[in-house]
């Protein structure tokens, strides 16, 4: 008798063990599932925030080609990147300062020309040809700027 009790829970035990592995699967591809729709749908907060702007930027091109006052048409390009900016930075986005007279920092900047200066600077940003940006202090994209060289004698 002690016999047919035991592979009775022998049999329940393995019942369970089943039943405990294929909960644990579908639990693996729902959590799977939920991770790519989560991955999917992540930027559509921001998106939501940013189609505004389009939309000013939008109607401020519709202006251009309508002929209304370039002075009223630049005022709006320039509100709509101060909001597209404030978006941004809402999220984690940072420029990075590139400044002339900056002393160069590859970490940050990516150097694309040299200018020959008289200027004992050496190693100095001339200028800024693009923006650089951080996202939550990650590098994006460096700031492509020209550095100065000391002339040769």
């Amino acid at each position: 008798m002690d016999e047919k009790v035991e592979e009775t829970k022998q049999e329940d035990l393995k019942e369970q063990l089943l039943r405990l592995r294929a909960d644990f699967e579908n639990a693996k591809k729902r959590l799977e599932r939920e991770k790519y729709e989560a991955i999917k749908y992540a930027n559509e907060s921001m998106l939501q925030e940013i189609l505004p702007i389009v939309d000013n930027l939008d109607r401020a091109m519709t202006s251009i080609d309508q002929g209304h006052a370039l002075e009223k048409v630049k005022e709006g390009l320039k509100i709509a990147q101060s909001e597209l900016h404030a978006v941004l930075e809402a999220h984690g986005v940072e420029i990075i300062k590139s400044v002339p007279g900056q002393k160069f920092d590859p970490t940050l900047h990516e150097a694309v020309a040299v200018v020959e200066t008289e200027d004992p600077k050496d190693g100095h940003i001339v200028d800024e040809l693009q923006k650089g940006y951080l996202l939550n202090g990650r590098l994006v994209r460096p700031s492509r700027v020209r550095v100065a060289q000391k002339t040769s004698v």
